[in-house]
């Protein structure tokens, strides 16, 4: 089905009563996007911050009046400059194909949608099906990168792990594929839950991999690996909770930390983790330790 789109550019403060004049004037879909770049990264808790500069895109049928729809704009929101344009109908999955591929993390991880031919890969390759979902973690962000390559390097024969805000499970089943013993993959989002069993069964891992919500989280013991990948507040927040979590001796690895977070983490979880180690891609690091 294709779809008129039109585009204006709004501020923080009217975005949301032009979505609500948008809304009443037929428009079946409306998204809000950063129009200068500035990144919010890590909103307080329960907030839903939006940018100061903001694009509204919104869709509508091909046959709206677009006459009409400017001149409610103007009269109304004070907004002069909007564009009209149609939009072609297209399938999400197959726009999606056209940009993921294999992917490769370290020297051994590999990332490969079920519409890609893996057969192709190196003999040694470790590969995960996984295509993108509802279900953030795909590999293609910064930090589950890090993780990934942090996964890789480690030796991880005959270990328990914990996977901390698990999302997709993809830390979880590369864990497993690289030799974990048991793998406990746990999230708080019920969602994030399903789509991680159905990755590990999709991966043949469902014997090695517990999926648990964070409310069954007692059911966690200790492990030789415990891996987050979440965001700078929480994993403060967490510090104590993770330090019971590991071994003595065990092993830590953190992400989702900017690099202007790094020294809080370090502070926090120096209390109970020696030898911490930063890697660091972009603006994003984590943070690796030992159990003391």
């Amino acid at each position: 089905m294709d779809w008129m789109q039109l585009t204006l550019q709004s501020n923080k403060n009217q975005a949301d009563f032009v979505s609500e004049i948008l809304t009443g004037l037929g428009s079946a879909s409306i998204t809000f996007c950063d129009t200068k770049n500035d990144a919010i990264y890590e909103p307080p808790v329960g907030e839903t911050p939006l940018w100061q500069h903001i694009t509204i895109t919104a869709l509508f049928d091909l046959e709206v009046d677009q006459a009409h729809i400017k001149q409610m704009l103007k009269q109304i929101c004070q907004i002069n400059e909007t564009n009209f344009e149609q939009l072609k109908g297209r399938t999400w999955e197959d726009e999606c194909k056209k940009d993921f591929h294999a992917m490769q993390f370290g020297k051994r991880i590999w990332i490969c949608p079920s519409w890609e031919d893996d057969s192709n890969l190196p003999k040694n390759a470790i590969i995960i099906d996984m295509d993108p979902g509802l279900a953030f973690g795909t590999g293609t962000h910064q930090t589950t990168d890090l993780c990934l390559q942090y996964l890789d390097a480690s030796s991880l024969q005959g270990c328990s792990v914990i996977d901390y805000g698990s999302g997709t499970g993809i830390l979880a089943i590369a864990a497993a594929k690289l030799g974990a013993i048991q793998v406990v993959a746990v999230d708080n989002d019920p969602q994030a839950v399903i789509a991680m069993i159905n990755n590990t069964k999709t991966n043949q891992v469902e014997a090695k991999i517990i999926a648990l919500h964070t409310d069954d989280e007692q059911q966690l013991e200790q492990a030789d690996l415990l891996i987050a990948n979440i965001l700078a507040n929480p994993l403060v927040e967490l510090c104590q909770h993770f330090a019971d979590l590991v071994k003595s001796g065990g092993r830590l690895a953190l992400s989702g930390i900017m690099d202007n977070q790094l020294p809080v983490i370090l502070e926090t979880y120096g209390q109970y983790f020696k030898a911490l180690q930063v890697a660091q891609k972009d603006e994003w690091c984590l943070v690796e330790g030992i159990r003391k």
